[in-house]
């Protein structure tokens, strides 16, 4: 009775097994993301922004209808900001520029071509530089190279938001909108929080295996 039992329990694991994997869906294509890059710092003084850019592979399985899994992997992830600030006729601008290799692996549910993602983010630092230049009316601008401690590793969250564009039956053309809601600091302050939470705009092309 126990043998059939199992070989009953087995059976339906399989046949559910079968039909998942029969269903699933794999794509894969080059993504290229716009970034908004807000800093924060505690204390900090005036609103420190700045854009980049992101370039790297993205890979879309879906399982069945619903849910699936996508994970992006960006090559050359630049979180780009900058400040200006006036006093007494001197503006001093001080931009910050770091590249990452970012890997994001989401959960993925989808409804219609329309689809949510949410997962971790693991970025390993790649370069970091930094320069103040000094405007004084009637001189020449002085511009010196700024080098922070910046951490080697940083952690996020991701969650987004995206619509695939069928042009074919293998082939799709995607847009999403993502958020990375930083977890770890950005740079080696001792007891001063800082972070950059990032806004990403992606389109990527995807093509079916």
């Amino acid at each position: 009775m126990k043998s059939c039992t199992h070989l009953l329990a087995f059976s339906i694991v399989l046949l559910l097994s079968t039909s998942i994997f029969a269903q699933t869906t794999v794509m894969i294509g080059p993504r290229v993301t716009g970034n908004l890059n807000i800093y924060n710092e505690k204390g900090i003084t005036g609103t420190w922004n700045g854009i980049g850019v992101g370039v790297g592979p993205t890979v879309d399985v879906t399982f069945g209808r619903i849910i699936g899994l996508m994970v992006n992997l960006t090559v050359f992830d630049m979180r780009n900001f900058s400040n200006s600030q006036t006093n007494n006729n001197v503006t001093t601008e001080r931009s910050f520029s770091l590249s990452y290799l970012t890997i994001d692996p989401m959960f993925k549910t989808q409804f219609s071509g329309f689809y949510m993602v949410a997962g971790p983010s693991l970025g390993i630092k790649l370069n970091s530089s930094g320069e103040a230049t000094q405007i004084t009316t009637g001189q020449a601008p002085v511009v010196q190279a700024v080098n922070l401690d910046t951490k080697t590793v940083r952690f996020d969250i991701v969650v987004g938001t995206g619509y695939t564009f069928k042009l074919s039956p293998d082939m799709g053309l995607a847009s999403d909108f993502m958020a990375h809601i930083p977890l770890s600091d950005t740079y080696n302050f001792p007891g001063i929080s800082n972070s950059i939470f990032t806004l990403k705009l992606g389109v990527s092309l995807k093509f079916g295996l």
